[in-house]
């Protein structure tokens, strides 16, 4: 026998009595129970789990929770003498005067099942790190283990309304007085006025699109606008390399020829434009992570590393469907970018940033303007989404230069509508655009 075998898991057979004789006391106590998250599957004894589910089935029926009631609910499915038989549960009622430290007692249970949890998570990675694969792999699944044992912590508490509302006059007060605005301002006024202000915090936006029409670039105009603001932006890049972004980068603040800066074939005062426009946003927090087939896991901790070391305003995910489940490839692909798109909103809340996440669009959005239903793989998506914007060549302007149809066709926090950009791909700049759009029909082919 090993140390490791001689480990007895925490727990507290009393607290866990506790809970269940107060509830066969006073069943209305059921409530401040489920305030902790408390679930059948957190008491150590599998006795007491069983008498739990029966209690919380009772209670969820609206019928009576006594004693009898309870065994005669375990005796209909089977599990009445497994659980000590009647004897047991009128030990159980007999073991608490009242139910009126219910609460602390679920505290404990809860406590003590995490705790359990924690020491299994442990064993499994343990397990995980032991045997074959690949580190980054190994690791990316041990980090999944113990996400899970932090996601199963206690329920948060309501507020009331008037409490909430009273928090708010501060908010609404400094924005009557300009001290602050409704969102981080992309640059793009028209886009701004869409989102009433600019990016919001907890936000997911969804910016979508068929291959090269920009929507790489338009996230990165924002990204460098937002940290040229001095507000940090994470750019998670899974197509594109480092380098190709930052020569993307070069000839959007230096209005250079994309061409001329990957060839090197410089003219006139290119490369002084681009050296100056280096050199401003040398100091400006604007991150790139090229790292490909990212999982949810992955996102969050790169996320998380840069918020603890930099603060995180905006989080770019390039792009969605290049993302990997959790499961790998034995995961149905619909599941896996639903499995992202959620985990994406979660992170939004969670960090208090926005997250603008890419998405492609199917090929016959290529045809027509595009609808929520081209978005590709996933309905999820536009469940997941505060906004949805979709870009869409409008007509061809010559010169390199392109008209864009932006489409809003969801907004939480806005109002819905169309407006026209301006893309100049030759240098990667876009700007509001103030061709006509009412019609229907692109004249790009």
């Amino acid at each position: 026998m090993t140390a490791r075998d001689k480990v007895v898991l925490p727990w507290s057979c009393e607290a866990e009595q506790s809970i269940l004789g107060g509830l066969l006391i006073d069943p209305d106590a059921m409530g401040r129970t489920a305030e902790h998250g408390l679930t059948a599957g957190d008491f150590y004894d599998h006795r007491h789990g069983i008498i739990w589910a029966a209690i919380s089935d009772l209670v969820a029926r609206r019928h009576p929770v006594d004693v009898v009631t309870v065994f005669e609910r375990l005796q209909a499915t089977g599990q009445a003498e497994d659980c000590g038989g009647i004897a047991y549960l009128n030990e159980l009622a007999q073991s608490v005067a009242s139910a009126a430290n219910i609460g602390r007692y679920a505290v404990i249970v809860a406590g003590y099942a995490r705790k359990r949890a924690l020491a299994a998570a442990a064993d499994a990675a343990l397990a995980l790190a032991q045997g074959p694969g690949d580190a980054e792999d190994l690791a990316d699944q041990i980090g999944t283990l113990f996400a899970k044992v932090k996601r199963s912590g206690p329920y948060g508490t309501a507020q009331s309304l008037g409490v909430l509302l009273t928090a708010r006059l501060g908010h609404w007060q400094a924005l009557a007085d300009g001290e602050i605005t409704g969102g981080l301002p992309t640059g793009l006024d028209r886009l701004d006025n869409v989102l009433s202000g600019g990016l919001r915090q907890g936000a997911l936006i969804v910016l979508a699109a068929r291959p090269s029409v920009g929507k790489t670039s338009l996230a990165g105009t924002i990204g460098l606008h937002v940290a040229q603001q001095g507000k940090p932006v994470l750019m998670l890049s899974q197509e594109m390399t480092t380098g190709d972004l930052v020569d993307r980068f070069a000839a959007n603040l230096g209005t250079v020829r994309l061409d001329r800066i990957i060839t090197g074939r410089f003219e006139g005062d290119d490369l002084s434009r681009v050296l100056d426009a280096a050199e401003a946003v040398t100091t400006s927090p604007f991150f790139i992570d090229d790292q490909p087939a990212l999982t949810l896991l992955a996102i969050r901790a790169k996320a998380r590393q840069v918020q603890q070391r930099h603060g995180l305003s905006l989080l770019v995910v390039d792009y969605l469907q290049l993302c990997a489940g959790s499961a790998g490839a034995a995961q149905n692909r619909n599941l896996q970018v639903e499995e992202i798109s959620r985990g994406l909103k979660a992170l939004a809340k969670e960090l208090g940033c926005t997250v603008l996440a890419l998405s492609q669009l199917n090929r016959n959005a290529a045809e027509r303007e595009p609808e929520l239903s081209d978005l590709r793989d996933s309905g999820a998506i536009e469940q997941d989404a505060d906004t949805v914007l979709m870009l869409h060549p409008w007509s061809d302007d010559g010169d390199g230069r392109i008209t864009v149809l932006c489409k809003v066709p969801k907004n939480r926090q806005g109002r819905r509508g169309r407006f026209a950009l301006s893309f100049t791909g030759s240098t990667q700049r876009w700007a509001v655009s103030t061709a006509d759009i009412s019609a229907r029909t692109s004249t790009t082919p």
